[in-house]
């Protein structure tokens, strides 16, 4: 194994050059772990229900927790790959590959959650809005639909529209070795839009792997009015999984519940 390349010996350039790829699902799963508290609050949420929906389940790291709850939960994804490694995950779940923009179960839930920026990967509103529409015909009456992601309040007033210079966000092992995960991003205010870019260093003698994964963001005036036109109901907005008042002055998450509208 080679010495650790660290963020001083990779200039900025040498990071973003390589053009982005499709995501190794055993990568993207070493990265991507969710924040912290966010399994105890979706364990909170569906506690006692008898069954829920995952809209972009991956690889099971929130329906194996579920499951284990003795809730029978059904996940789509659109990601094969990573659907295969949910299913040795998280065997008690039904992981489908579908796309949730458009899906059609021909049944309701009690709940149903978007954890971890799933909605964000909706990037355009006519797209948020079908999935939204969805989330309404796919719970029961008395259902609650949660969901989580980042707050985008601050950084979408700031000063000037740049991108990101490449910094260290995790280092991990996958796929037989260790990587550096470096990470910077693409921001066009005027769209909400985000394209966020990693590149994954290895510490071995194998190729770096860039990926990308592009999102929409909203702004938590933008919340409200979006579930309330897909026919549901904002129940409470919070600033992290204590599930505390959402207070712009202190961004960190916006954490949500909804059910559906009286009169949708």
């Amino acid at each position: 194994m080679t010495s650790p390349i660290t963020k001083s010996s990779l200039p900025p350039e040498r990071i973003s050059s390589t053009p982005p790829t499709p995501y190794p699902a055993a990568l993207y799963a070493a990265v991507h772990t969710g924040q912290p508290g966010d399994v105890a609050f979706y364990r909170r949420i569906c506690a006692g229900a008898r069954d829920v929906l995952e809209l972009g389940c991956g690889f099971g790291r929130i329906a194996r927790p579920l499951g284990d709850d003795g809730v029978s939960v059904t996940g789509v994804d659109l990601d094969a790959a990573l659907l295969e490694l949910g299913r040795k995950r998280a065997p008690r779940a039904t992981l489908l590959e579908a796309d949730f923009r458009t899906l059609d179960l021909g049944r309701t839930f009690e709940r149903i959650v978007c954890p971890f920026n799933g909605l964000y990967c909706l990037t355009s509103e006519a797209d948020l809005l079908q999935t939204l529409r969805g989330v309404r015909d796919h719970l029961r009456p008395d259902g609650l639909f949660a969901f989580d992601v980042y707050d985008a309040d601050e950084f979408h007033l700031a000063d000037d529209e740049e991108d990101d210079l490449p910094g260290l966000v995790a280092t991990c092992d996958a796929l037989g070795t260790e990587w550096e995960v470096f990470e910077h991003s693409h921001w066009d205010r005027r769209k909400q839009r985000i394209d966020a870019v990693y590149t994954h260093v290895p510490h071995d003698d194998r190729a770096r792997v860039v990926a990308s994964i592009p999102q929409r963001y909203l702004l938590s005036s933008q919340v409200e009015s979006l579930l309330a036109e897909a026919g549901l109901e904002l129940l409470a907005l919070h600033r992290d999984f204590d599930e505390k008042p959402h207070d712009v002055d202190d961004p960190y998450l916006l954490v949500g519940t909804a059910r559906r509208a009286t009169d949708a």
